[in-house]
């Protein structure tokens, strides 16, 4: 996708652009993760950010452990978040206090995971209404070809909220697998919007691409039945 882009854009786009003078630059010079040596005194001297990470990640695990959240039995799902847990909980009890106020706190925490949580439970609802009550199952079978253009649409958005929609679509076995391909090809997440602020030309370009080669992988798996 990206050689696509690039082939598209280079005549119109100077290969070296301009430096953002806008763009914050972090006051430490370097982030050594996994220090050797000062996880302990990082757990002595333990930060509020630390603990409630730690602390909620380490419940999480025993919810899952003990089958209290998650799937009610053990399955790829309940492995895979397990792993992943585990994996947050190593990254949380380890690495520096910048990393971890910086990206962790400041950034996923406080700037993502209330996002992520209401989009995920926006789909969730808006699964719930159209099975439970507007019974729209058949509709979403026949209408697979306008559900396929609507979600490459949707995905131009510099936003991956709206593609947890068509990922909680494809749990429920509402639409098929080629229509969550080419929702994931197109869409890009909010990490195009520094392009946006310093290129619309290339952002435009960027996302033309994606659009188009998200509607023709997307139609030719519909076509072979994916």
């Amino acid at each position: 996708m990206g050689a696509l882009s690039d082939l598209v854009a280079r005549r119109r786009m100077p290969l070296k652009p301009a430096a953002c003078d806008a763009l914050v630059i972090h006051a430490a010079d370097s982030c050594n993760c996994f220090p050797r040596g000062q996880i302990l005194r990082q757990w002595m001297e333990c930060s509020a950010a630390r603990g409630i990470l730690a602390a909620s990640l380490f419940l999480l695990i025993l919810g899952l452990l003990t089958g209290q959240i998650g799937p009610p039995a053990w399955s790829w799902i309940r492995v895979t978040l397990l792993f992943v847990f585990a994996v947050a909980l190593y990254i949380v009890s380890t690495v520096p206090d910048h990393f971890l106020e910086e990206h962790l706190w400041k950034h996923v925490v406080r700037k993502h995971v209330l996002r992520v949580f209401l989009w995920t439970f926006g789909a969730l609802m808006v699964m719930y209404v159209l099975t439970e009550h507007l019974h729209l199952e058949e509709e979403l079978e026949r209408g697979r070809w306008l559900i396929l253009i609507v979600a490459c649409l949707v995905g131009l958005i510099p936003e991956s909220g709206p593609h947890l929609v068509f990922v909680t679509l494809y749990l429920q076995g509402a639409i098929p697998f080629s229509i969550l391909l080419a929702s994931s090809i197109v869409q890009d997440g909010h990490g195009m919007l520094p392009m946006l602020a310093h290129s619309r030309q290339a952002f435009l370009s960027v996302k033309a691409v994606n659009f188009l080669v998200g509607m023709l992988v997307g139609g030719v798996a519909l076509l072979i039945g994916w």
